[in-house]
């Protein structure tokens, strides 16, 4: 089977973990689901969601590939993942793994997935943040996190933020625009572009402008994807309401 994976090229050029951005082609859903919907929340078929996640490791290549999920809800909090048996970890928008043989996942339709990779030390983080999770400035709490948890430096950290709805497509009210302007200054007023009296946010900007503003070094900063809403070949909550969710994974094998 054939999947949209979208890598990192500048981590693939120097050893990488296993890790992508994956689209919607493939996979056995049909119906708002069609192609490979790999969340079990969205009223998909749960069988089918696991023949799809089969799908996913046969073509990834790897047989036992197990991947942590979490219950996202939009905050700030992250956990820690230890145990490589854990399917999903609660509720938690950012999992940080430093055990090889532990894969994260997040399944997005919308919001930013951002994957953390720190070759130094083999760690691996995520991130889901939608427009609440930016407020709240989930991206710098990783930062903060892995400095005070685990010692890594801002400067070891790699980040790379895939597929999400572009300042194209993501239109958004004073009841957004505001409370970001409000706290991140000019930092969000650079994400945020007015259009024919209409506001519209670059979520993934102004998470880039976090992650440097937390210490991240620009170039170790990547974009990687198209605008989500705008492509067919990946799932969009905005465009679509009933969708599937696709899965952004990274970890370190064993």
């Amino acid at each position: 089977m054939e999947l949209r994976w979208i890598k990192v090229s500048a981590w693939e050029r120097r050893g990488a973990p296993l890790h992508g951005f994956l689209g919607r082609r493939g996979g056995k859903s049909e119906g708002a689901f069609m192609g490979l919907n790999l969340s079990f929340r969205v009223g998909d078929d749960p069988a089918v969601v696991k023949d799809n996640f089969c799908d996913v490791k046969k073509a990834v290549g790897v047989h036992n590939l197990k991947v942590v999920t979490m219950k996202q809800v939009h905050g700030d909090h992250i956990a820690d993942v230890a145990d490589p048996k854990i399917k999903e970890i609660g509720e938690a928008d950012g999992m940080v793994a430093e055990k090889p043989g532990i894969f994260l996942g997040l399944l997005t339709a919308d919001c930013a997935p951002i994957l953390f990779s720190m070759p130094e030390r083999k760690l691996a983080a995520v991130v889901h943040a939608g427009w609440r999770g930016t407020l709240a400035g989930i991206a710098p709490k990783m930062v903060r996190h892995l400095k005070e948890r685990y010692g890594v430096a801002p400067e070891e950290i790699e980040a790379a933020l895939g597929p999400t709805i572009g300042v194209c497509c993501y239109e958004i009210g004073a009841d957004v625009a505001e409370p970001l302007t409000v706290k991140w200054g000019d930092a969000a007023k650079s994400a945020i572009q007015s259009r024919v009296g209409k506001q519209y946010l670059d979520i993934r900007e102004l998470n880039r402008r976090q992650l440097e503003g937390a210490g991240v070094a620009p170039e170790r900063i990547v974009v990687a994807g198209p605008c989500n809403a705008c492509d067919r070949e990946f799932f969009s909550y905005r465009r679509d309401k009933d969708t599937g969710r696709q899965l952004s994974f990274i970890g370190w094998p064993s």
